[in-house]
């Protein structure tokens, strides 16, 4: 189950078990991988983006959330990691986004 940081714990479970939280958890990271990737595909509002000329923009300040809450060191895990490959081509549109309009 879920352990108190929030992180996956290492339970005891029987090899059914273990095949059905393994499904769950693909399912699960590619879900919030398709989430990451139509966030940032929103196209910028001209509108929210006319402030003062230091504010970051909408693009920018949903790249630092990223940043702060760790997902551009798991994008850069599952871009490197041999076992991680069935995320290549989720990864490599997350981080074509990032870069967008840079």
């Amino acid at each position: 189950g879920w352990g108190p940081r929030g992180g996956l714990a290492l339970t005891a479970a029987s090899p059914q078990d273990w095949e059905q939280r393994q499904e769950e958890d693909t399912l699960l990271i590619e879900r919030i991988l398709l989430l990451v990737r139509n966030v940032l595909h929103v196209p910028p509002d001209p509108v929210e983006e006319q402030g003062v000329d230091g504010d970051a923009s909408v693009h920018d300040r949903v790249l630092w959330a990223l940043h702060v809450s760790g997902m551009d060191d798991l994008l850069k895990f599952l871009a490197s990691a041999q076992a991680e490959q069935q995320w290549a081509l989720h990864v490599l549109e997350i981080i074509s986004l990032m870069f967008r309009d840079q």
